[in-house]
């Protein structure tokens, strides 16, 4: 029998699940972990802690389903979004993850603002005000903020990314998952190079792209031995949190709706349509590389009712 392995990499900790090749669930596994606050408006995370999850929570569900490792046919994670993590040419971080939930850069989300003709234009363009959360405005305070590490990175990459180069050694980043940065051409599927001169940013730092479906590689010997799996199992892109979450909602049709509620909360429509954002909704891009989702969205629904 062959099986395939997810994880949830999240805001709270990561949840693995083996399926067989019907999507029937096998086993389940979680694997909790911090956030760290060090001062107001600011929320890390530390990559070792993923990490750490990552192999208990597949050590576990191998161990309740009883799959050997010959049996895992592929693996492929569904992570958090909005956050950064700058890397050397080795892959390896050189500070802790800025997470989605870090407001640090209110000041430079109202440069960009300014920049593009001010909050009011800005806010009926786009169809959302930029606020310290989004990840133009991290980059721009880690280039303003941490200049050496700026200099020093090769790379931003974010949380299913990290552990992409993790498993496979590739520095790339996923179509679903870049569409959040401000700086993805969803017409044309490729880094908005205009955009990314435009503010000062190095292009060089913006990986190569795949799509949710594309094998990035095989895993590694390291990583395989640590996750009890064979070296060289099958690494597919997977996709965004929001993203994996509609697809398991069934709502993956043109025109499919579906309401999430986790830590944050969201309403969602799947399209093939490029629509422009109004009130509040953004497009993004779907894990199905043929389309969109316009989504709505409050960051804590679940987290200030916890």
């Amino acid at each position: 029998m062959g099986y395939l392995l997810a994880h949830d990499v999240g805001t709270s900790g990561c949840k693995a699940v083996l399926t067989d090749e019907s999507g029937k669930v096998i086993a389940i596994a979680h694997e909790a972990y911090p956030t760290y606050y060090p001062q107001p408006l600011y929320a890390e995370q530390d990559v070792e802690d993923w990490w750490r999850a990552v192999v208990k929570a597949t050590r576990r569900v191998l161990e309740i389903s009883g799959a050997g490792p010959r049996e895992v046919l592929g693996l492929a994670f569904s992570s958090q979004m909005l956050n950064t993590i700058p890397v050397d040419a080795n892959g390896s971080p050189l500070r802790r993850c800025i997470s989605w939930l870090d407001g640090r850069a209110w000041e430079e989300a109202l440069q960009v603002m300014r920049k593009l003709g001010g909050k009011a234009l800005f806010t009926q363009i786009v169809g959302s005000a930029l606020t310290g959360k989004d990840l133009l405005p991290k980059y721009l305070w880690l280039k303003r903020h941490e200049p050496e590490i700026y200099k020093r990175s090769a790379a931003f990459m974010d949380c299913g990314g990290y552990l992409l180069q993790r498993t496979t050694g590739r520095m790339v980043g996923e179509w679903s998952v870049v569409s959040v940065t401000g700086l993805f051409n969803m017409k044309k599927k490729t880094w908005d190079t205009s955009l990314i001169n435009l503010f000062g940013l190095d292009r060089a730092k913006f990986p190569e792209l795949v799509r949710s479906i594309d094998q990035v590689g095989g895993l590694r010997t390291e990583p395989a031995s640590e996750l009890g799996l064979l070296e060289g199992t099958p690494v597919f892109g997977g996709a965004g949190d929001a993203q994996c979450t509609a697809v398991g909602s069934g709502a993956v049709g043109d025109g499919d709706a579906h309401l999430a509620l986790g830590t944050p909360g969201y309403v969602v429509v799947l399209t093939t349509r490029n629509i422009t954002g109004r009130r509040g909704v953004a497009t993004i891009h779907s894990a199905d590389p043929a389309k969109l989702l316009v989504i709505a969205e409050s960051e804590t629904v679940g987290a200030c009712l916890k």
